[in-house]
């Protein structure tokens, strides 16, 4: 009898002392992840600060920007200064587009014409037209997003832009833009929504 309260005691302290360890090791985990948390919240938070500063925000399912200028064809277009403008592709275009792998864009001097095709984004087989929202002649295009594509999904409305257009003229204003442009973004989001409902079915 005393030999199995021996070996209960012992399996009892045995027990506990894994108990404890895995506590303890649950509790340094516990420490040393919230440095990790810290800086993940941060990032996000600071992502969050800087889309805010930008102007750019969420509406539903869609990122926008007060400060563009919404064309057509689902780029937009923003002032760089009093003669030249940017040209990016919105938040909707992008997403059709979720892991772009190549662009080709115009070149600096190239004579472009609203509503015609001045470059191409590809992505995993598909390809699609980029359209010009303006007519005008090219100023620059944006190294960074040539050598990294992908910039036009992550941050489609600042470090994405594509091309800067002196424009022939100043007919882009008539564009929607701020309260008008989110309202027509949306819009678009949900006819588009409802094309592939109707197109795909249960599969959309």
């Amino acid at each position: 009898m005393d030999t199995l309260y021996t070996a209960l005691e012992s399996a009892a302290v045995l027990i506990a002392g894994l108990t404890i360890r895995a506590g303890l090791l649950l509790i340094v985990l516990a420490i040393l992840s919230v440095p990790v948390f810290l800086v993940l919240t941060g990032m996000s938070g600071v992502e969050a600060l800087r889309r805010r500063l930008h102007g750019i925000m969420r509406i539903g399912g869609l990122f926008c920007c007060d400060r563009v200028f919404y064309a057509p064809g689902h780029t937009w277009l923003q002032r760089e200064n009093r003669s030249r403008v940017r040209v990016g592709l919105d938040d909707l275009a992008q997403r059709l587009f979720p892991t772009p792998t190549g662009l080709r864009l115009p070149e600096p001097g190239t004579t472009v014409r609203a509503g015609e095709p001045v470059g191409e984004v590809r992505t995993l087989g598909r390809r699609a037209s980029i359209v010009s929202p303006v007519n005008g002649v090219v100023t620059r295009v944006n190294q960074a997003v040539r050598e990294d594509p992908t910039l036009v999904h992550r941050d489609p409305y600042d470090r994405g832009w594509l091309f800067s257009v002196t424009p022939s003229d100043n007919t882009f204003e008539a564009f929607p833009t701020g309260e008008v442009g989110r309202t027509w973004l949306r819009s678009e989001g949900t006819r588009l929504s409802r094309f592939f409902e109707t197109q795909l079915g249960v599969a959309a």
